[in-house]
């Protein structure tokens, strides 16, 4: 038993070590991405998304944003405390922090 709470306790601190992650999706921009630069201005618009049943169901209202200009950025972050909330109660429900930047 204490073999198992051993393995249990090395995959949870590799998991927070290496479970952040961050995803970027730019739409025909040939710049750096934000997610990518040194510095960035702060977000266009920003919300905290959560789902259920394994991230399949979605429990917020969707997200909706338009850029008025050429190249929108959008940056899908799991966080530290979306990684506890994942670790915690992951099949049941999990979030996400969804940025918008608009490039001009």
């Amino acid at each position: 038993m204490l073999q198992i709470v051993k393995i249990l306790i090395l995959v949870l601190v590799l998991g927070f070590s290496a479970g952040c992650h961050t995803t970027t999706v730019v739409h025909k921009g040939a710049d750096t991405p934000y997610a990518l630069a040194k510095e960035t201005p702060g977000p266009d618009k920003k919300a905290k998304q959560g789902s259920t049943v394994f991230g399949i169901y979605s429990t917020t209202a969707p997200m909706e944003a338009s850029c008025d200009r050429n190249h929108p950025e959008v940056i899908i972050k799991t966080g530290f405390v979306d990684l506890v909330i994942h670790t915690l109660i992951g099949p049941f429900y999990t979030t996400k922090t969804v940025e918008v930047y608009c490039k001009p």
